[in-house]
């Protein structure tokens, strides 16, 4: 069976904190499911269980951090919105190097539909200055928890709970983003970590359609990588997927980039359409069916993809949830 995402962060971080011994671990009540557990048998004295509080959890970082060490807070996705207003201005404010580690980001396995981290990229990209990094396989993991411990300033890394797409192999890196098919100029797809492998999976089904999509791993979404946004503007349309809100979230925030470079250098933006998760409580349920009835597997986005070339308005997609699904009177 292939490395988890957790699985590999835990053993990037022993390995990196062996070298530095500024790394020092935190987390809320949660160190076997964030994988701290071989942090803590190795280094017990760089270890911090603060209990259910996010809250303290990251103001406690933000301490560490003016204090010359280097802190890795580790909390489930969904558990950092309590900790956002810590995150921002104790962290963000001082442009403090604490690493974020956003375990069960996006769309998660039946853990309640209260357990999905589709806030995170949305809340993140709020924070001036951090970094956003969103791996698309367990194999970037660490790349990119040691480039976050590099950082001046505050970072982010978002992974899911479910296992790595097979079809995501190879890694990156420093801020760069990685071209994993190069098209033929119609169509630019910028998939953001795990939903790299099906944006591969759409061009496959878009090839046999004679539309040659390029095919871009973001990795980094905040700083986005200048050469990536300069290559996306040569297309006629550039679709984003993510597995978090469309509203605010990394589709938005590279578009914007896309628009920026593109009056900055005199041209005239590519079309663009935003594949995520709408502004809904998302059903519990199997990750991949929910992906699918959010139209963010291969299928749905190559449909999104050929709609968007021709001109047509968006996939109507089923909403896996509703309030009055659960026996609550419907929103007016």
């Amino acid at each position: 069976m292939p490395e988890s995402y957790t699985d590999a962060f835990s053993r990037s971080l022993v390995e990196l904190a062996a070298q530095d011994d500024r790394v020092v671990a935190l987390t809320a009540a949660m160190p076997g499911p964030t994988g701290l557990l071989p942090f803590q048998s190795k280094f017990p004295n760089r270890f911090f269980d603060v209990g259910i509080a996010e809250q303290h959890e990251m103001t406690a970082a933000a301490g560490m951090a003016m204090g010359g060490l280097r802190p890795v807070v580790a909390v489930y996705s969904t558990f950092f919105t309590r900790a956002f207003d810590q995150a921002n201005l104790d962290v963000g404010l001082h442009r403090l190097p604490v690493v974020t580690v956003l375990d069960r980001a996006g769309i998660t396995g039946d853990d309640g539909p209260s357990h999905h981290g589709v806030l995170d990229l949305a809340l993140c990209l709020s924070i001036p200055d951090m970094t956003v990094f969103a791996p698309s396989n367990a194999d970037e993991v660490g790349v990119m928890l040691e480039t976050a411990l590099s950082l001046p300033g505050p970072s982010s890394i978002r992974f899911p709970k479910t296992p790595p797409p097979a079809r995501c192999v190879g890694v990156g890196e420093g801020l760069r983003a990685r071209r994993l098919r190069e098209g033929d100029g119609s169509v630019c797809v910028l998939a953001v970590g795990k939903l790299v492998g099906a944006a591969l999976d759409a061009a496959d089904l878009l090839m046999a359609q004679n539309i040659d999509a390029a095919v871009y791993d973001v990795r980094v979404v905040s700083p986005p990588d200048p050469e990536m946004i300069a290559t996306a503007l040569g297309h006629r349309v550039v679709v984003t997927i993510e597995d978090g809100f469309r509203h605010g979230g990394a589709g938005e925030f590279l578009l914007e980039a896309l628009g920026t470079a593109a009056r900055e250098t005199g041209v005239v933006a590519p079309a663009g359409r935003v594949l995520g998760v709408p502004r809904v409580f998302v059903a519990h349920g199997k990750p991949d069916g929910l992906l699918a009835e959010l139209g963010l597997d291969g299928a749905g986005i190559a449909e999104s993809v050929r709609r968007a070339l021709e001109g047509l308005p968006e996939t109507v997609v089923a909403i896996p949830f509703a309030p009055h699904q659960m026996g609550l009177p419907p929103i007016r």
